[in-house]
């Protein structure tokens, strides 16, 4: 099987968040499709099972070490990125993927790949005393304003709204209390933390999982915080648009680019970035 090593919402190589993506060469039972996630160990492992179908998208199957996922936004980013230019050497402006989600479709343009992710579904609001907490910071840290909610626009993440940078970077997992804190909220294993610097448009985030890893870019957490913003009018705008930086406290930086508009129930959630090549080979066995 072919494999390419590919870094997602960088801005250049060794930066963003890794993904593996594997083309095999022939059928690929579940297991060893999570055997390999497994062993390379990355957040998700993405493998394209088809050519382009009637619909024009192709099979693509996600998986994290420990299970499928039926959407992530840097396996959607960076498969599309494979598919687009060693696939289809670039001769198209979008690539659809066919996800257990859905068909996503991922823009492609000199500017770097943009994905339209699935209208935000809106669940639990979390008292953030719980959130505080698990992450060693007082409660008067996290903003009153905005709700911790959980959202999901293909897959879920819990917003947590901070009032400074310095929190975000002091954030440190309790596992003891987080795993308490998973029990009561099974569908809360996910936790996207964010501040955001009014004065020049720019956020930071962390995205921090029931695995006690952290995420360097998380694509479907920052579309379910963008329908977050749209929600509760936190731009006084209908029509958004924002980066994200994330990564920079585990040295990965990671830059997301964020468009989403809410228009008479109609929503548009867009996050996009670019992809860099890493490293590929074959993957067999000897």
């Amino acid at each position: 099987m072919k494999f390419y090593i590919v870094d997602c919402f960088a801005e250049e190589k060794y930066q963003g968040n890794q993904l593996l993506v594997v083309i095999p060469d022939q059928n690929i039972s579940d297991e060893e499709q999570q055997n390999i996630a497994r062993e390379i160990n990355f957040s998700e492992t993405a493998f394209i099972l088809s050519g382009k179908q009637e619909n024009g998208g192709y099979h693509v199957r996600i998986w994290t070490p420990h299970s499928e996922v039926p959407f992530a936004g840097h396996p959607t980013l960076g498969t599309a990125y494979i598919i687009h230019r060693l696939i289809e050497n670039s001769s198209t402006d979008e690539v659809k993927l066919n996800l257990e989600v859905g068909q996503i479709t991922v823009r492609v343009s000199p500017q770097g790949l943009t994905m339209q992710q699935k209208p935000p579904i809106f669940g639990n609001i979390i008292n953030k005393n719980e959130i505080a907490d698990i992450y060693g910071i007082s409660s008067d840290e996290i903003r009153d304003d905005y709700p911790i909610q959980w959202v999901s626009t293909g897959l879920e993440a819990v917003m947590v709204p901070l009032k400074s940078r310095k929190s975000l970077s002091s954030l440190s997992i309790d596992q003891q209390k987080f795993n308490q804190y998973v029990k009561r909220h099974p569908e809360c294993y996910c936790n996207h933390l964010f501040f955001v610097d009014m004065e020049d448009n720019t956020f930071a985030a962390r995205c921090l999982m029931e695995d006690f890893v952290e995420d360097p870019a998380t694509g479907s957490a920052n579309g379910n915080l963008a329908g977050y913003f749209l929600q509760y009018n936190y731009f006084n705008s209908n029509n958004i648009s924002y980066t994200v930086y994330q990564g920079e406290d585990m040295g990965r930086r990671s830059v997301l680019h964020i468009h989403a508009e809410l228009n008479d129930n109609s929503w548009t959630i867009e996050v996009g970035g670019n992809c860099y090549i890493a490293a590929n080979g074959r993957w067999e066995s000897i």
